[in-house]
């Protein structure tokens, strides 16, 4: 698999990965399963940045260049924080849909 594609699909992955994290722990805070409605959005933002961190340190490939290196770095940071900003807004829309206003 190109290098280009699993970066594509892990950011994907990982901006879907914020809805369904937000959704999931809705339903386990309405049945009294799991109590962390206060602590959920730190919580996903760690998860999320680690998971952003293994997926720079895995997926972006290696350069002797280190001017390169800081190019995709910044590259990097720029799309992650774009997608996070959308998944936000997803996340926002999905549980407006979900659960009403």
């Amino acid at each position: 698999m190109k290098t280009a594609l699993r970066v594509v699909l892990n950011a994907f992955a990982w901006f879907l990965a914020m809805p369904a994290l937000f959704v999931s722990a809705a339903a386990l805070e309405s049945h009294r399963i799991l109590s962390i409605a206060d602590h959920i959005a730190p919580i996903t933002a760690v998860v999320l940045s680690l998971w952003a961190g293994v997926i720079y340190w895995r997926c972006v490939p290696s350069t002797p260049s280190g001017w390169r290196r800081a190019g995709y770095l910044a590259a990097f940071l720029a799309a992650m924080f774009l997608l996070g900003w959308a998944a936000m807004w997803a996340t926002f829309v999905v549980m407006l849909a979900i659960y009403g206003a």
